[in-house]
Parts: structure tokens; sequence; C-alpha cells
């Protein structure tokens, strides 16, 4: 027992001196002894410790905190997040009602909304962060670490990344002011998915109203009518437009032509010339307008004659023996007696009537319930109108609306050396010439007067169209249709019946589509409409 108490009395003698904690690894304390072994074994000895000063880990450098970055950072985060919102709402008033001219185009001003709010975004929400972490650990400097539960203290912490985190009750009741800063943190992720945070570009007119010079058809201006009609000077010698003021018409110009024909095959006004591709305006002009009435007595019975004529005009092998559509232009020949034009005519010098005159026959039901044909007997004459339009295109689709006002009619031009001639008066007439010479024609029916052999290549009957109009939209026109149904009447093939003229081909259904199965009176005014409208097809009509 003296040798255990002379060991710790050793022991206790050795001077303990503090020294610096450094990295290297403190070798753990020997396992208690028994006593037994104790005794058997001599005395540690411990070296003698030295104070060397105060050590520092190599590689450690002395880290410094500056106080005025956190909140230089905060502020500069939260100017540019505001200017970023400012800008943001000052980038999208300015887009209203603007013109997009693509689709590029409005993907870049998507690109540059969404860029502003989410620059936005992520400084104003960098801005609070830092005050939340400042106001963080300046609570637990004040407070200790006591203040709160490790729960709530995670939840603190790791309120910058995850929302739940801050709906902790401890943290809320607690840190009053740093739960409200991170949850409006957290709210500034919101505006960006309402508007104005995003862009809607919708397809729109940026309609600009302007007062300048519109083009209408010039046929009624004086100075511009010799691009309608040909009409040569009646002596030698002159100067054109300077004193040529007696001049002889000979016929439309081909421009005119073309457009007419255009107009009557495609059946709809064409695509105006306008100075501006999207653009609307109302005008007011005066052009010509065709007319067709009924005839009186004395005119039908003139025309019957004419029709009789036709069919009694014997061909090489043919005979014809119905018509179904009779129109000629009434023309006086050198002899001063009126025949009937039923071809296009040419540019020349002639004296016609400025009319058409037609026969053709109707279907219709009698009171009985029986289908029969009427003849009927109608005059087309020109006439002057005033018209008032309204004419509207917007990316290639051009609406055209309005009305006219029917006024005198025009005579052909009676022209003489001692007169000046009018103008407007030609113009007008190379109108109704280029209309008459898409009508003019006979739809009839023909035998064959050739021998009924075998061998003979003529049919034995057929129907005959000799007109423009078969190259026109009014082709449909149920005033044709007694032509169509004398197949059926005549018996053209052995199993057709009269009661299967109902039984319509599929052309034949597709033309009345396109003339909306209306009268020839109704067709012909349309189509005199659609000419005048369409000269604003070529610039120089206007």
């Amino acid at each position: 027992m003296a040798t255990s108490q002379h060991q710790d009395e050793s022991l206790a003698a050795v001077p303990v001196i503090e020294e610096p904690i450094d990295d290297r690894l403190t070798p753990l304390p020997s396992p208690p002894q028994s006593p037994e072994i104790a005794r058997t074994r001599s005395p540690a000895i411990h070296p003698k410790a030295e104070n060397h000063g105060p050590q520092t880990v190599q590689g450690w450098s002395k880290r410094e905190f500056h106080k005025w970055q956190p909140p230089f950072y905060m502020t500069v985060f939260f100017l540019v997040g505001f200017s970023m919102s400012i800008a943001h709402c000052i980038f999208y008033p300015k887009l209203r009602g603007k013109l997009v001219g693509d689709s590029y185009q409005q993907e870049e001003k998507l690109r540059f909304g969404t860029a502003f709010a989410f620059l936005a975004q992520i400084c104003l929400s960098a801005s609070v962060w830092i005050a939340h972490t400042q106001w963080m650990w300046r609570t637990v400097k004040q407070r200790g670490k006591t203040a709160l539960t490790v729960e709530a203290w995670n939840c603190v912490i790791g309120a910058d990344t995850s929302v739940f985190a801050v709906l902790n009750p401890e943290m809320l009741r607690e840190l009053r002011l740093a739960s409200a800063m991170a949850l409006f943190a957290w709210s500034l992720l919101l505006p960006p998915f309402f508007t104005p945070a995003t862009l809607f570009i919708y397809n729109d007119i940026n309609i600009v109203k302007v007062s300048g010079m519109m083009p209408y058809p010039a046929i009624a201006n004086v100075g511009e009518a010799h691009r309608f009609s040909y009409s040569p000077p009646t002596q030698r010698g002159r100067t054109q437009n300077r004193d040529d003021n007696s001049r002889v018409f000979t016929g439309p110009r081909t421009a005119l032509n073309l457009v007419t024909a255009a107009t009557s095959s495609l059946g709809e006004i064409l695509q105006a010339d306008l100075p501006y591709n999207n653009s609307a305006y109302s005008i007011s002009f005066y052009a010509p307008i065709v007319k067709c009435s009924d005839a009186d007595e004395t005119h039908a019975g003139h025309i019957q004659q004419f029709v009789d004529d036709g069919i009694a005009t014997t061909y090489d092998d043919r005979k014809e023996v119905d018509s179904a559509y009779y129109s000629f232009v009434p023309t006086y020949n050198s002899g001063g007696n009126l025949t009937a034009v039923w071809h296009p005519r040419q540019q020349t010098p002639s004296r016609p009537i400025n009319e058409l005159w037609m026969s053709f026959m109707r279907s219709k039901i009698n009171d009985s319930g029986e289908r029969v044909k009427l003849r009927h007997y109608q005059i087309c004459k020109p006439h002057k109108a005033s018209y008032n339009l309204h004419i509207s295109q917007y990316h290639g689709v051009q609406t055209i609306s309005g009305n006219y006002t029917i006024g005198n009619t025009v005579p052909f031009p009676s022209d003489a050396p001692d007169k000046t001639s009018d103008m407007v008066q030609h113009a007008y007439t190379a109108f109704m010439w280029t209309i008459c010479d898409q009508l003019v024609g006979k739809f009839a029916w023909f035998t064959s007067t050739a021998s009924a052999n075998t061998t003979s290549q003529a049919a034995a009957q057929f129907g005959v169209i000799e007109s423009p109009i078969q190259r026109t939209s009014l082709l449909g026109s149920r005033d044709f249709d007694a032509f169509y149904d004398m197949d059926e009447e005549r018996g053209l093939y052995i199993n057709q019946r009269p009661d299967s003229i109902f039984d319509l081909s599929d052309q034949r259904l597709r033309d009345k589509a396109l003339a909306r199965n209306r009268t020839l009176d109704v067709l012909i005014e349309e189509l005199s409409f659609n000419t005048t409208v369409s000269l604003m097809h070529n610039r120089l009509f206007t």
C-alpha cells in the first residue's frame, strides 16, 4: 500500500503545462490497470512539457469579414430588381396596338418580356434572402442558441431551400419578422405566372386613317377614255389628244376585252390593284351598267323574225330544227337594213344599235302541274350609273360592297367630221361591246340531212352551242335548262325518257351552282357590275 501511495504522489508532482491545440492526433489513454499489475510495473516517465508559444496550422489563412458587404449586395440586388420591374411594366404597354411583322418578331418580344420578369424575380428574391440571413444571425447573437429548439433553428436556416420550412409554428411565433421576409421572398415567384408577366400577341390590323388618292375606274374620265376604246381620228394630219376632236369608234381596246373575258369566266370580281396591302376606303364614281328587260311586242316580233331566219338557214349536212337561245347585236348594213350579228365582232367601223337582243325558252310549271317552256324576249342596254363602293383588303383578302343608281341609256356614237366626239360615250360603248361579245350566239338543236345509211359519219341529231357563253359562268343559268332538256325530249338515246330531264349530270350541277341557278337578266347585270369593278385590276384603267 505504501508503494501505491508513493506512486500517486509522484504523479501528482508532475507539473501540467497547457499547449495550443494543433491538428496532430492525441494518443488515447491507457486502459485502467488492476492493483496487482500496478505493483509490479515501474512508474510511467512523462516528458517535460515546454511552452513554444502560440502555433498556427500551416495552410490556414486569416479570414476577415467585411460588415459592409451584406448591405451593399442587398441594395444592389434591390435596385437591379426594381429596375427590371419598372422596365417590365413599361415594356408591355409600349407593345399594345403594335403590328407584329412575323413570328420571329413575336418571339423576340416574348424573350425580352420573359427576361425582365426573370431578372426582377431573382434579384428581388436575393435582396430579401440576404436581409433574412442577417436578421437570423442577429437573432442568434441577441437571444442565444437556447431561444428556439433545434427543429425550429433547422427551419430558420433552411427557409431559403424549402417553402415548407417557413410553415414551422415555432418559427412563425418566435421569429415573426424573419418568417415574414421568408414568405415574401417565396411569394416573389408568383407574379411571373400572371399578366403582364406574360405577353399575349394576336393578329390585328393597325388602322391609320390617312387622306390620299385611291384608285377607282376612270371610264367616265374624258382624259382616260382613250384607254378603253379605239377611236381613230376622222381626218388626216391630226395630232393625238390635241386637235383630233372628231373620232370614229371602231371597237374596244384589247386590254378591256381581256378584263371582261377573265371576269365572265371566273364569275367574280378580279383582284383590285390597290396601293396598300391592308387598306379600306369608300369611293363614288360614274361608270356603265347593263340592264336587261323584257321586250315590247314590236321588238319581240323583230327578234322572233331573226330567230326564224336563223332556223331557216341551211347548212351542208345539218339543219336547225329548234332554238333554245339566240342572242345578237342588231346592226345596220351598208344598205340600211337591220341585220343580226350573232358572232363576236372585230374592230371595224360599223353602225350597230348599242343593244343586245335575246330570245330564249324558260321552263315553267303551269297550273295543271305540267312542265312547259315559254319563249322570252329581252333587250339589254348600257346605262349611266353612279357607284358607291366600300373596298377593303386585309392580308390579300378583298371585300367589296356597295350600291349603284341607274341613269339614262347610252346610245351608239354618231360622229361626224364637224362634231366633237364624246369620248366618254365611246368608252361606255366599248364596255357594252365587250359584254355583248361574251353573250352573242345560239343554243340550237340540229338534225343531220345526210343519207341515213349505216356508213354515214354524221350524227343523226345533236345539240350545238355556238356562243362564248360556254366559257363563262353564265352557262349555269336556269334559262339554258330548256336546251339541256332536249336530249331527253327528242330521244337522243333509246333509254332516255322525258321524265329523266331532272337527272342532271355532275358537270351541269357544277355549272348551276356557279351561277346559283339564276336568270339571264340578273346574271348579265351582275356581270356588268363585276366587270366595272374589275377595271381596277388593271392600273391603266384607274
